[in-house]
């Protein structure tokens, strides 16, 4: 799915007429992140190479959203967990719907966080209550993801849609020419560190893995 949202990004890209890009849900979710049971199907020695292609096509896609020209606008209709947090965090506007569940999950499976999760949260929200989402489970809904500063806007959810597309729109009412740009200087600072940093989450992830109680806990988690 990573590498078919980065192919219909570089083809966006490829068209001088568009200027947005939209990252949105269908159902109960925006992202629940990686295939538990996917990796739970894999051998524990299997699965430090497994989770590494698994991040590293997320982590293309995540460094491709933040230097792309086109403003990413994500629209969080449902539960956005694990790598669909990164995804929020790497978009450069974000609706919410007040139904959504905003959850790092990765300790819940004894592993480390990916899709430049631990890298954004902590700039976004705060060290300690990065901790409390990706340590200490926390779970946000819609409202306090814009109290804690991950959205800029939460609406219910019949008024989701409508909302969403009044906010694409709006993008493409003023100089769209200047969109880009000054999205580049926004993310300049970041977009070095942050891929360096997306190869040490690579890393851990993918150790971690193997570690007997991260085995463990996914096995249990995957099993219900």
């Amino acid at each position: 799915m990573a590498r078919e949202i980065l192919a219909a990004l570089r083809a966006a890209e490829a068209d001088p007429t568009v200027h947005v890009l939209g990252l949105t849900g269908v159902g109960r979710f925006f992202c629940a992140g990686g295939d538990i049971h996917g990796i739970a199907e894999q051998l524990p020695a299997n699965r430090p190479r497994y989770l590494r292609e698994l991040a590293t096509a997320a982590h293309d896609l995540a460094l491709a959203i933040v230097r792309s020209r086109l403003i990413a606008v994500a629209g969080v209709n449902g539960a956005a967990a694990g790598a669909g947090l990164g995804l929020l965090l790497v978009s450069d506007w974000v609706l919410v719907s007040e139904n959504a569940r905003l959850v790092a999950a990765y300790s819940t499976i004894g592993l480390t966080p990916d899709t430049g999760v631990s890298f954004l949260l902590p700039r976004a929200v705060g060290h300690q209550r990065a901790v409390d989402l990706t340590l200490n489970g926390r779970r946000l809904t819609g409202v306090e993801a814009v109290e804690w500063g991950l959205a800029n806007q939460s609406v219910p959810a019949a008024d989701f849609a409508e909302r969403l597309a009044q906010v694409e729109d709006g993008f493409l009412q003023g100089a769209v020419h200047a969109l880009g740009p000054t999205k580049r200087l926004l993310r300049a600072p970041v977009i070095q560190d942050l891929e360096t940093h997306l190869l040490a989450e690579t890393h851990s992830i993918a150790e971690l893995s193997a570690n007997p109680d991260s085995v463990d806990l996914l096995d249990r988690y995957a099993n219900g």
